[in-house]
């Protein structure tokens, strides 16, 4: 079976629903092969995006380029694109065989080439013992994996998946994960999936599109957008636990967390400082010491994740809790205190409008 792969350009579309603009004039290049996903909160206009490149909602202004064709007007079924959906979307009454197939057969492929596809998909995906089996049968992973099969024998140019693994367990979404990663390793087919899910974003993606209110906030690797936000927001919705974010002002060489504890960051120039508005920390990024560090902090709440122990923790000043994560050997309970030391050099630093200032 071949496969193709597609870049998918889009230039400044908007999708309005009444008055409410739900897509603001987003501009995205997609590569050839490339696995992007898009991620964000609910409402952030990400499964709509998926749907306006695939077709089933209408563009309000601007253009979607597939390999150079703009196919802003073009029906689903001629934009060589093959969606994925969150609820499976199978034939109850049609076997797997049949649901697999039933695209094929309605385009006008003979039974033979049907029947190829079909079995190679089957093989691909593991199912081949399925195939006589009705979805009522079948798993939620196997219901998924017979949807995938149903996008693959159509040789697409794109796959676009809105949520394929939110109805799953915890178990199987991980199962499935890997096993999406793989197909895209083998047909090398440009994939864009959507995700509330961080860690299906972080270990999946080449590139992640993190959006807010119909916008683009930063597209980048997994590892550069963890390492370096652009703004308060991706900073704050990229990691778990989230980073700790702390109103600030700057001083002589020093950061002012919450007008009450003084912070020495003399690394940074003193013009940069005084645009400091909030300081920002990774949970990871607190030291825990026994012996001593430059705040005292007492536990609130403790949870236990074996390899690793996340802690709640107040400090004298400070009018939030912070976060806290910790591969320690010595394990606090709450009401205990332990000295915290903030790694500044991985710290961070926004201006007033919420952009990194460091």
């Amino acid at each position: 079976m071949e496969y193709k792969m597609a870049k998918i350009s889009l230039n400044k579309v908007e999708k309005t629903f009444g008055s409410i603009d739900v897509i603001k004039g987003v501009d995205l290049e997609i590569k050839d092969g490339e696995f992007l996903v898009f991620v964000g909160p609910s409402g952030c206009g990400k499964s709509t995006l998926l749907r306006l490149i695939c077709g089933l909602e209408e563009v309000t202004k601007g253009e979607i380029i597939v390999d150079e064709q703009n196919v802003t007007d073009l029906p689903p079924s001629e934009r060589q694109l093959a969606m994925v959906f969150q609820s499976y979307a199978l034939y109850p009454h049609m076997t797997v065989r049949k649901n697999i197939g039933f695209g094929l057969r309605i385009a006008g492929f003979d039974k033979k080439t049907v029947e190829k596809k079909v079995l190679e998909a089957a093989k691909m995906l593991e199912i081949e013992d399925l195939l006589e089996r009705r979805p009522r049968d079948l798993s939620g992973g196997q219901r998924q994996r017979v949807a995938i099969g149903r996008a693959i024998v159509r040789s697409p140019k794109a796959f676009l998946f809105d949520e394929p693994l939110s109805n799953l367990d915890a178990a199987l979404r991980v199962q499935m994960r890997k096993e999406i990663i793989n197909l895209h390793e083998s047909i090398k087919t440009t994939m864009i999936y959507v995700t509330h899910d961080q860690v299906e974003a972080m270990t999946m993606a080449d590139r992640i599109v993190v959006l807010k209110d119909g916008e683009i906030m930063q597209v980048d690797g997994p590892t550069d957008l963890y390492r370096n936000p652009k703004n308060v927001f991706v900073a704050s919705f990229i990691g778990s636990p989230t980073m700790n974010l702390i109103p600030t002002a700057g001083a002589d060489n020093s950061l002012l967390l919450n007008n009450a504890i003084s912070l020495p960051y003399g690394h940074l120039q003193q013009e940069k400082i005084q645009q400091a508005a909030t300081f920002g920390i990774r949970p990871e990024h607190l030291d825990i010491s026994s012996k001593g560090g430059i705040w005292e902090a007492k536990v609130l709440m403790l949870e236990e994740h074996g390899s690793e122990e996340f802690y709640q923790v107040e400090i004298e000043g400070l009018s939030q809790p912070l976060e806290v994560r910790s591969n320690s050997s010595k394990i606090y309970r709450k009401g205990d205190t332990f000295w915290l030391s903030p790694q500044v050099e991985q710290s961070f630093i926004f201006d007033a409008e919420g952009n990194t200032i460091y």
